[in-house]
């Protein structure tokens, strides 16, 4: 009986984190170049990345997985525990430097971050991605973190408000969004997420609603989760491990995490600007490999939808640690 209902919490985790990662075989090619390297897969997720890459590794290689989300860690390590050369680790992907020196783990031969926000945590209406489902505006990666969606939306001034939406989602109407947060806070929190879409509608054209609906909630999970300062963190974490042509691959959803990637790959600070020009003189050493960005199929649109944004972008290091 015990064992029975083990089967059935298993299958119900396994439906919930069913999850298709994007640009799989693109990804896993750029990435494993010696088969008895170490690696990093900085967003484990439900495990479909690392799977693959374990899947390439030999004997000599081993891959160290990192996630910020405690459910997705657990299901990833249950889904890859008959993998002796895999390391699960409870950790943001920023502290990459301190997961590789408490593992002693020097040089790695390549890391793959997968920047998009899982299928289950978007589905799921009680963690607040979406404004698809109703549920508590919460938007945290890891129930470690004090500061929710919610907290940012009820306390934060108009301006601050106007300027994050602006900032990280580019939504035109930030302002007048902004203004009617404020007011609406004032008669009662704003504390689901279908408070805060209504909230959007009311500010936009009927035919604009989805696209604004989609920057609000980005904008404020980005500002939730500290996403920009994260990824420039483990970008440059990252980089002092890496051995001789090691490969660092990326796959970005939206254009501030992209403009990131680009200006490490081309050697300078990740830092998120705008204004910011190119310094001639590169911190980063690396030969880029992939002049465009490599995009999911059709086909693969079609059977992932999901996965339509995606855009991998690949470099290897040119000099040495």
């Amino acid at each position: 009986m015990v064992h029975l209902l083990g089967l059935i919490m298993h299958g119900a985790i396994q439906r919930t984190f069913h999850h298709d990662p994007a640009l799989l075989e693109e990804s896993i090619a750029y990435l494993v170049t010696d088969p008895s390297g170490s690696y990093v897969d900085g967003t484990l997720g439900g495990g479909g990345h690392s799977e693959a890459i374990l899947r390439k590794l030999s004997k000599g290689g081993q891959l160290i997985g990192i996630d910020r989300d405690e459910t997705a860690l657990e299901f990833a390590k249950e889904r890859l525990r008959s993998y002796s050369r895999f390391q699960a680790v409870h950790s943001p992907f920023s502290e990459i430097g301190s997961v590789l020196d408490s593992l002693e783990i020097q040089i790695i031969s390549g890391i793959l971050l997968d920047l998009g926000v899982s299928s289950p945590q978007i589905d799921e209406g009680k963690r607040g991605f979406s404004y698809m489902t109703d549920g508590p505006l919460d938007m945290r990666m890891s129930a470690e973190d004090t500061l929710s969606a919610a907290d940012i939306v009820n306390t934060y001034p108009e301006r601050e408000l106007a300027d994050l939406i602006y900032q990280y989602s580019e939504e035109r109407l930030s302002r007048r969004i902004a203004r009617l947060m404020v007011r609406k806070r004032e008669e009662n929190p704003i504390k689901t997420t279908q408070n805060l879409a209504e909230i959007v509608r009311q500010c936009v054209p009927g035919k604009h609603q989805i696209k604004s609906l989609s920057r609000v909630f980005q904008a404020l999970r980005i500002a939730t989760n500290r996403e920009l300062d994260q990824l420039r963190d483990c970008l440059v974490g990252c980089y002092p491990y890496l051995a001789p042509f090691a490969r660092v691959v990326v796959i970005t959803y939206h254009s501030l995490e992209a403009r990131m990637v680009k200006r490490f790959f081309r050697g300078d600070d990740p830092s998120f600007s705008r204004e910011d020009p190119i310094s001639p003189m590169p911190k980063y050493h690396f030969r880029i490999l992939t002049k465009k960005a490599i995009v999911p199929s059709n086909t693969e649109i079609e059977r992932n939808p999901r996965a339509r944004s995606a855009a991998l972008r690949c470099a290897e290091r040119t000099e040495s640690p």
